[in-house]
């Protein structure tokens, strides 16, 4: 009975830690790839959003945010992405990658409402692209048999635009906005660029 014991928990043990490359077989290359060229396309297109959006020549995208820190309780902070390295760190990958995405956007929309930031065709097609790559994240979780999420929450950004009191609060929210978005999009790529070249070495 002990070694029967200690075969199932063997087995158990070895199935729970089965090489990511079992769950990349479901993930075709080609939605893989949709899904870089969208995160590429929108860290192209966040320093173009900034120079349209932002007025103010103090708040620089890729300077320091230092002298913002005050405000930076006003921005949620994004998920960290983990190594991807086995079935967990890939399933909670692409769940923090489409947690930190919608959390953006959410931040996104909710500072599109504020009057005294500009309407501009950047930031509608930004949000537009995120959406996107929100859906085909959702396509990757489903194709490695993880649990997609129906619909995006809203989260703490909602209380966001009661608190820009003043024109300048409403430029470093949208400022720090970008910022974490531009960071947050880089990490993004990257693990996207691990999970595509992990799959082009899976055997099917």
């Amino acid at each position: 009975m002990h070694f029967q014991a200690a075969l199932f928990f063997t087995l158990v043990g070895t199935l729970l830690s089965a090489p990511v490359s079992q769950k990349l077989k479901g993930m075709d290359s080609k939605t893989i790839g949709e899904a870089q060229s969208l995160i590429s396309k929108i860290l192209q297109e966040i320093p173009e959003t900034h120079a349209a959006w932002i007025t103010s020549k103090s708040l620089t995208l890729g300077g320091s945010t230092d002298s913002l820190q005050f405000l930076k309780s006003m921005i949620p902070s994004a998920p960290i992405l983990p190594n991807i390295t086995e079935i967990s760190s890939l399933e909670t990958g692409l769940v923090n990658m489409s947690t930190g995405l919608q959390l953006h956007l959410n931040l996104l929309n909710k500072l599109s409402e504020a009057t005294s930031l500009p309407k501009t065709e950047q930031v509608t097609e930004l949000q537009a692209d995120i959406e996107e790559l929100l859906e085909i994240l959702d396509k990757l979780q489903i194709k490695a048999g993880f649990n997609a999420s129906k619909e995006h929450s809203h989260g703490p950004e909602q209380d966001l635009v009661k608190n820009l009191t003043s024109e300048y609060k409403t430029q470093a929210a949208a400022h720090l906005t970008l910022h974490q978005l531009q960071e947050f999009s880089r990490e993004v790529l990257q693990r996207i660029r691990d999970i595509l070249l992990m799959t082009s070495g899976t055997v099917n």
